[in-house]
């Protein structure tokens, strides 16, 4: 079967491997639709880790990695699969706490290959189009499952939004997925904060009360206390900084910083805590499937665009330009395009 594999920084080759056999709690997934990933996506082009773990990463890089936001149809299960049949319309969410899979010497794939195998509980299954109603998810749109799971525990740590004043820095992919979803739990004023005033009009229509870009005259005039909550989903430093000038009560870190930041003073005498997304009970999946599937979340306006597999260099030349949000990586059909 196809599989992508990156060679070393900025160089990648098809290739073609074994199709993989199903363990007996596993199933065989075709990937129908795989989206990008931007931050590991890049930082695994440029040769740079995205957890700055020393000597990382390794090339040649695993084949598939670092895709893992995809959805599919299953084609085989294991003997021990009991709540999936061949057929089923899945995408992948991350698996349960303590789940461990242990595949000896079977060869293991990331998500751009045209087959994966997977946990049975990995995956979650979507409604076929004929029993969804009028608009079904598209595979695309079911391949956004992975992050929105992601995403979701930033939701999980907010809790009650009653009576707050929330902000959202960073309207990429996760940023408005995060403005979409804690919208739906009623803050008083939700504000969305991007240096792109595309992505702040684009946060607007999908639900902010406002959007407002650092450096403007809005921006000025932002009381050291505006916003009870922040939830950064940038990882700029200057951004997560920013956020903490203007907040007094909690910041939420759902992104992966870049580099080291600095914590003002301001933050001290205001109390401010600063808190992370990683929840004990593991990623909220079936909430974020529900959120995505009623599309109180709304993912269609990120994605951006769809190539083949074959031009992935010039998938991530688009994000890398901020020309797409995310891009879709055909695996068999081709006839990429562009949308929006």
């Amino acid at each position: 079967m196809k599989g992508l594999q990156i060679t070393r920084p900025g160089r990648f080759e098809i290739v073609d491997v074994p199709r993989p056999e199903p363990f007996p709690d596993e199933v065989v997934v075709q990937v129908m639709a795989i989206n990008s990933c931007t931050h590991w996506d890049l930082t695994v082009w440029d040769g740079v880790d995205i957890f700055g773990r020393p000597g990382h990463p390794e090339y040649p890089y695993y084949v598939g990695g670092p895709g893992h936001e995809w959805a599919g149809v299953v084609v085989e299960r294991g003997d021990l699969v009991s709540t999936l049949e061949a057929g089923d319309r899945v995408a992948y969410w991350g698996s349960p706490p303590g789940l461990r899979r242990r595949r000896g010497d079977a060869p293991e794939y990331g998500g751009y290959v045209e087959y994966v195998t997977v946990h049975e509980r990995s995956v979650l299954p979507f409604a076929a189009p004929a029993s969804a109603g009028a608009a079904p998810l598209s595979w695309r749109e079911m391949a956004m499952l992975e992050m929105l799971s992601c995403v979701t525990q930033g939701v999980v740590a907010a809790g009650d939004l009653t009576g707050q004043r929330v902000a959202v820095s960073g309207m990429g992919a996760a940023g408005l997925m995060m403005l979409q979803a804690l919208k739906t739990l009623g803050p008083d004023s939700l504000t969305a904060i991007d240096v792109d005033p595309g992505r702040c009009a684009l946060a607007v229509r999908l639900g902010a009360d406002r959007a407002v870009r650092p450096g403007s005259a809005e921006w000025g005039a932002l009381r050291e206390n505006e916003f009870s909550l922040s939830v950064d989903c940038s990882g700029v430093p200057a951004a997560l900084e920013g956020d903490l000038e203007h907040t007094a009560g909690r910041l939420i870190v759902f992104s992966v910083p870049e580099a080291d930041w600095r914590v003002p003073v301001g933050a001290r005498r205001r109390s401010t805590t600063i808190e992370y997304t990683r929840t004990p009970a593991g990623r909220p999946g079936r909430y974020a499937r529900h959120l995505l599937a009623s599309r109180q979340v709304d993912v269609r306006p990120l994605l951006s665009a769809e190539v083949p597999i074959e031009r992935f260099a010039d998938g991530l030349d688009l994000l890398r330009r901020r020309e797409a949000i995310k891009v879709t990586f055909d695996m068999g059909t081709g006839g990429g395009r562009t949308i929006g």
